[in-house]
């Protein structure tokens, strides 16, 4: 405990184990209060303790909740001389056997280049895969833009664009039906109430016409 007076400062040297199954180890007392409070120690500044702690670490004996910075290895596998994920070995296996010079034109040869190309195509293919429904129209441009980047780094993918195509014109068509589908329910909607009103009308004529048909009482007459 730091005074400003030197001359009264107290300090106390020990030597402990931090350790996990232990953690109640310290000092019950260091000094009584009336010392601490006495107005010449000079320990109380403005209602202010200070304690300074120095820890000189002696041994370390193994390691407990200490999160290391390590490397991670991650496993990949070389598909027609691209890097990938085992998980995305098979789709790529079957992109390369249905377009076999689908890179025959790619420039760049730094492995983790050619690896974040190939994740971007497989990416680009999952977006086309979602349903009209799910597709923006910001999605498709945004698909065209991507697909030109991957042609100017060397990509043959005519075969991709002609499936964009489609997906587009899919998307098309979606909005055509959706707007052709919500005006036949609404004239749906018009005919059954033209419909009701109409029933209303017949019932009521109904009435009237049995009421026409229907011959005089005796006491009608008299």
């Amino acid at each position: 405990m730091v005074s400003i007076w030197t001359r009264t400062k107290q300090q106390l040297e020990s030597q402990q184990w931090f350790e996990k199954k232990s953690p109640g180890w310290g000092r019950l007392s260091i000094m009584p209060l009336n010392e601490l409070h006495a107005k010449d120690a000079g320990f109380l500044v403005n209602g202010d303790l200070k304690i300074v702690v120095e820890i000189d670490v002696l041994e370390v004996v193994g390691r407990l909740d200490v999160t290391e910075e390590t490397s991670t290895i991650i496993e990949t596998m070389d598909v027609n001389g691209f890097q990938i994920l085992p998980s995305h070995a098979e789709s790529v296996s079957r992109m390369f056997e249905r377009h076999s010079e689908l890179a025959s034109e790619f420039r760049p040869k730094n492995p983790n280049l050619r690896t974040a190309y190939i994740s971007f195509l497989l990416s680009l293919i999952e977006t086309m895969c979602q349903s009209p429904q799910e597709l923006s129209q910001d999605d498709l441009t945004d698909a065209y833009a991507a697909m030109g980047f991957m042609r100017d780094a060397g990509f043959k993918l005519d075969w991709l664009e002609k499936k964009l195509d489609e997906v587009s014109e899919k998307k098309k068509n979606e909005k055509s039906s959706e707007a052709g589908l919500q005006e036949m329910e609404e004239d749906l909607r018009d005919l059954k109430r033209k419909c009701s009103d109409m029933e209303d009308l017949v019932k009521k004529e109904k009435v009237k016409m049995s009421a026409a048909k229907a011959p005089l009482s005796f006491d009608d007459v008299v």
